[in-house]
């Protein structure tokens, strides 16, 4: 699948200009419809930012420095924006807004510069723009737009190398850093940077010229060097605190094929035309092998733009079951354009579209309309009947219970007050009060308690005593007060409010309780010395 050389004079078709217009008008009335959408990940962005806009730097609670952020870059938009005068929030969602449009434009602009087809292309980018999944982020002030976004940029930039035969170190080195900047957005993009610097030292041409690629690596190495050495320096530590946090009390067999099983359910609602797609396309090829061996130079110009590709749809999944990472849509979404974009090039290679055969273009005119309406119908009954109703659902109940659970507090709650909580966002934005994180993210020393039992337990016996007295408690379960059923200390705790949230997302579908407890240290401490 070598990059096809270039169209002298090709210009865009009428159909793929009417094609951009359509896909970016189907992204922007989608994102309408999800606006409001609300998620307690946002609010740690935000308690992030607001302190980097303010000058105590990156941390989410006060004087502690933790890395819990998986997203620097996007923290550093936001605050931006912040000291620029902005509402946090309202900044968060504009820039995923003009980053999902942006994504719509860069998948157009890479399927143009390596599919042959103007119908293919046409097809492939409507089919993108109504992605279920990148619809749902789009405006949730997650990092997730920013992310896709970058990520194509590097393959879009990387596709225009390959076409040049990379002979100027002008335009890798454009490439390494979109890929740093991607990597800087999400962490699981320095896969994809690090698989760019490495592949082409499988070209021997390119390898007697180390000086260029010297010179198309550095920018890249400077961007993510300096981060590193930052965050060395800064937090202590150079990955995420989130890599232990998620991973806390997952893992083993039961814990990857649960992974495994979501991932495919991910892809499967948003990309199951896609991956059909691809495997016909795979088989057609196989049976008819009907690319003859491309010359050594050919293959070598096209390694990269041919295997980089896969390392990212491959390697990515791979990352995640590796980690015991609970995978949630946001995660696979930077993937999915790619797997994409992949199914088209393989199709079209298989001879759905060549470009000159005239046979072949009268054909590609009618699948690859037929192909992008089956995709728009797949990912518009997920929208319909997942996404709006999951969207609707969670940010009435964040309204409903974090929301005015952290307003309150910030009102009523001492300022040297802190709180104990597993969803930390809403809490500590709108309370301004210090939180211990009962998932781990910016409490470190919880990992090791959740790697032996779940934060149900935990917060129960209040394992937690001998390095954290938070004055409130956040519980969540199946029913109000639970926590005062289940732990021997529930006479020290006294219940202010409880909400229902009819689900956590897909993730963790199903109704929970949150229960705001005032927790009486001297009783506990009485309890625990009679016991």
């Amino acid at each position: 699948m070598n990059a096809p050389a270039p169209r002298a004079g090709s210009g865009t078709a009428l159909v793929e200009r009417v094609a951009l217009v359509l896909a970016l008008a189907i992204a922007a009335c989608a994102m309408a419809e999800v606006r409001g959408y609300l998620t307690d990940d946002t609010f740690i962005h935000l308690q992030y930012a607001r302190h980097l806009a303010a000058g105590a730097g990156p941390v989410f609670n006060l004087g502690e420095r933790v890395y819990g952020c998986t997203s620097p870059l996007w923290i550093a938009l936001i605050a931006l924006g912040i000291r620029l005068g902005g509402d946090g929030l309202v900044v968060a969602k504009v820039l995923g807004g003009a980053a999902t449009l942006c994504s719509v434009a860069l998948f157009f602009l890479l399927v143009h510069r390596t599919l042959g087809s103007a119908w293919l292309r046409a097809g492939a980018t409507v089919a993108w723009a109504a992605n279920a999944w990148m619809l749902r982020w789009s405006l949730s002030g997650m990092e997730t737009p920013l992310a896709v976004a970058l990520t194509l940029a590097g393959f879009a930039s990387l596709a225009a190398d390959e076409a040049r035969d990379a002979t100027s170190a002008g335009p890798r080195a454009r490439t390494g850093v979109l890929w740093a900047l991607a990597a800087l957005a999400r962490p699981e993009a320095l896969l994809v940077a690090v698989a760019w610097a490495l592949l082409p030292l499988a070209d021997p041409a390119r390898r007697a010229r180390p000086a260029r690629l010297l010179a198309a690596w550095w920018p890249a190495a400077l961007i993510l060097g300096a981060w590193l050495l930052f965050a060395r320096a800064y937090y202590g530590a150079l990955w995420p605190q989130t890599l232990s946090a998620k991973a806390a009390g997952s893992g083993g067999l039961p814990g990857i094929l649960d992974d495994l099983r979501r991932m495919a359910g991910i892809v499967g609602a948003s990309d199951a035309v896609v991956v059909a797609l691809l495997v016909v396309g795979l088989a057609a090829a196989f049976r008819g092998r009907r690319r003859a061996a491309a010359p050594d130079a050919a293959r070598a110009r096209g390694l990269t733009l041919d295997l980089l590709p896969w390392v990212w749809v491959l390697g990515v999944p791979a990352l995640y079951l590796a980690r015991g990472v609970p995978v949630l849509s946001r995660y696979m979404v930077p993937v999915l354009p790619v797997l994409a974009w992949q199914a088209w090039r393989v199709a079209e290679r298989a001879g759905l579209a060549s470009p000159g055969e005239r046979a072949a273009t009268a054909r590609a005119a009618w699948i690859a309309p037929l192909i992008a309406v089956l995709a728009l119908a797949e990912n518009a009954v997920v929208f319909r009947t997942l996404v709006v109703p999951q969207v609707t659902s969670f940010t009435r109940g964040m309204e409903q219970s974090l929301i005015p659970f952290g307003r309150w507090l910030g009102r009523h709650a001492p300022r040297d007050a802190s709180v104990a909580t597993p969803d930390i966002g809403a809490i500590g934005y709108l309370s301004e009060r210090k939180v211990i994180d009962l998932g781990g993210l910016i409490t470190p020393r919880m990992v090791p308690l959740l790697e032996r039992a779940p934060f149900e337990d935990v917060l129960a016996r209040f394992a937690f005593a001998d390095f954290a007295r938070p004055a409130f408690v956040l519980d969540r379960a199946a029913a109000a007060g639970d926590l005062l059923r289940r732990s021997p200390n529930a006479a020290a705790l006294a219940i202010v409010d409880s909400a229902a949230v009819p689900n956590l997302g897909i993730a963790r579908p199903g109704r929970v309780v949150y229960t705001l407890y005032r927790v009486d240290w001297q009783r506990l401490d009485a309890e625990r010395g009679r016991r």
